[in-house]
């Protein structure tokens, strides 16, 4: 100890520096170090790659040489320049494994945003199948009733038969809005929130069988869009419920509008609407995520009471 030449004056204040030391890095550092050793060990050793180039350069310093108590300039500049090459490695090797991480949750979330969609289409064939069913037993009873009217003379009777039979008929066909089979099941997933909150649906589509991205991506985008609009003009006054979706081909790009009234002001941070609540906004984030993974662009925009999201992929 450089401020006292008695020994035990020395090893007590070591001691009491280390003690501190230990209950400082037990309370403060070891939760979040038992979190990363939790980790893969890939993980793991990208976090080690700092504090192992130190004490790689230290040993070698003290070691094999005497570069490190010889007051030479080289060592003052060479360790610094050490450590920045370090903590290059270790930003570069982090965010590439950051990177993976997050496309491997992002294809998770959409994989599952899909088998949700899935079961939604599956549950609307078996409430259709399950009408056609009812007409089907029922059909005996309603052409009985229609030759009983006729042979009776009650024609307009008849005739409201065979409308009510017509219409019944009608609701249980599945409705068909474009050639592609995945944004026909994405749109019919929603028809009964949409029918059931009286929103007026307006559509232009006009898609060829394959589009340009996979399934999963125009899932996401799509779904996420509509989910958006959705609850954004479910508040609104039955009149002003209106949402209007554009999804058509430009050249070789595909274009996607999706307008919709809104009630309350829309906050804007670094182009995307800003969530309001825990959970909200990260179909916004997933969309601007998707689009920019596809070299695409997305815009985001609020005035005059109406948002509107463009897609360009």
């Amino acid at each position: 100890m450089v401020f006292t030449d008695k020994l035990w004056i020395s090893y007590g204040f070591r001691a009491v520096v280390t003690v501190t030391l230990g209950v400082i890095i037990i309370r403060y550092f070891v939760p979040s170090l038992s979190v990363i050793l939790s980790k893969p060990l890939k993980t793991v050793l990208i976090f080690s790659i700092l504090p192992f180039a130190y004490y790689l350069f230290d040993y070698i310093a003290t070691v094999y040489t005497d570069l490190l108590y010889s007051g030479s300039e080289a060592v003052f500049e060479f360790l610094p320049f050490v450590l920045c090459v370090a903590y290059l490695v270790f930003s570069t090797v982090y965010f590439r494994e950051y990177e993976e991480k997050r496309e491997i949750e992002q294809h998770n979330r959409l994989m599952e945003l899909k088998r949700a969609q899935s079961e939604k289409e599956i549950e609307a064939l078996r409430r259709s199948e399950y009408t056609v069913s009812l007409i089907r037993h029922d059909m005996r009873h309603f052409m009985s009733n229609i030759v009983s009217c006729i042979e009776q003379g009650n024609n307009d009777k008849a005739i409201a038969y065979i409308r009510e039979i017509i219409e019944a008929t009608d609701r249980t066909a599945t409705k068909r809005y474009c050639e592609n089979e995945i944004v026909n099941m994405i749109i019919s997933s929603y028809e009964n929130e949409i029918s059931d909150k009286e929103i007026n649906f307006y559509h232009s589509i006009k898609i060829p069988t394959k589009l340009p991205i996979s399934d999963v991506d125009i899932t996401s985008i799509l779904s996420n869009g509509l989910e958006n609009a959705i609850h954004a003009v479910s508040n609104l006054e039955p009149d002003r419920r209106t949402i209007t979706l554009d999804l058509h081909m430009n050249n070789d790009k595909l274009l996607l509008s999706i307008k919709n009234q809104y009630a309350n002001r829309v906050e804007m941070l670094d182009g995307i609407p800003r969530a309001k609540g825990e959970g909200h906004g990260l179909g916004t984030q997933s969309i601007k995520y998707i689009t920019e993974k596809l070299n695409g662009n997305c815009q985001f925009t609020a005035k005059g009471g109406q948002f509107a999201l463009r897609v360009v992929l």
